[in-house]
């Protein structure tokens, strides 16, 4: 039974990534072994090494995986409109709710973005680019469609709007994963992914000057 036997195998590999998963968002990568990932997943260290070539190894399949969700998880929210600027106030509700309700990969992109990942996990680099230009290319187009629609200015380049777009949008996420995990200044986290994405979108296409008595906003 052949098929069997693979799906077994798939099964027990999932499991060592999603325990390995827990360990390195408790412990970073440094101070993470092998026999505390082989304790959480219940099996002999051994049997780790029937899947994966080593730690590295193990971490880079971790982020992989994580990745993988992330953009899932984000495509699955933009289908539904094609409003470009609802479009992108959904990339970020999407982007702002998957890492608050799952910090522990907060922690693991945090440590997996430090420069150090440059010299120490070189593989790593490659999907993570791969998939952030991925992300880039795609709000470009839909500033781009905005644009052509009159709904953004054509005076600022999109390049520049797209950059101000990701900051607030990874500020976001840090302040809200910061404050839950530490448990600290409740009203931040208090806020929803929708209300952070509403008021990114706001400031992105409406501007933070106050308007005089009876303007409209854009």
């Amino acid at each position: 039974m052949p098929e069997a036997q693979d799906a077994k195998k798939e099964k027990k590999r999932n499991a060592i990534i999603r325990a390995s998963l827990r360990v390195f968002a408790r412990k970073g990568y440094e101070t993470t072994a092998l026999d505390e990932v082989a304790l959480e997943a219940r099996l002999a260290k051994g049997t780790l090494y029937l899947y994966f070539k080593d730690k590295e190894d193990l971490y880079f399949q971790v982020m992989l995986t994580v990745l993988e969700r992330l953009e899932t998880f984000v495509g699955k929210q933009i289908v539904q409109t094609q409003n470009p600027l609802e479009k992108m106030e959904a990339v970020a509700r999407a982007q702002i709710g998957f890492f608050t309700d799952n910090p522990s990969y907060f922690r693991l992109f945090t440590e997996a973005l430090a420069p150090e990942t440059a010299t120490i996990h070189k593989k790593l680099l490659e999907p993570f680019f791969e998939k952030r230009r991925r992300l880039s290319e795609y709000l470009h187009t839909l500033v781009e469609e905005g644009k052509a629609k009159s709904l953004i200015r054509g005076d600022i380049d999109t390049g520049d709007v797209v950059f101000g777009y990701i900051g607030m949008v990874n500020q976001a996420v840090q302040s809200m994963c910061m404050h839950r995990v530490a448990k600290i200044a409740p009203e931040v986290h208090k806020a929803s992914p929708q209300k952070k994405a509403e008021a990114i979108m706001k400031i992105l296409v409406q501007g933070i000057a106050a308007r005089p008595e009876g303007g409209k906003d854009v």
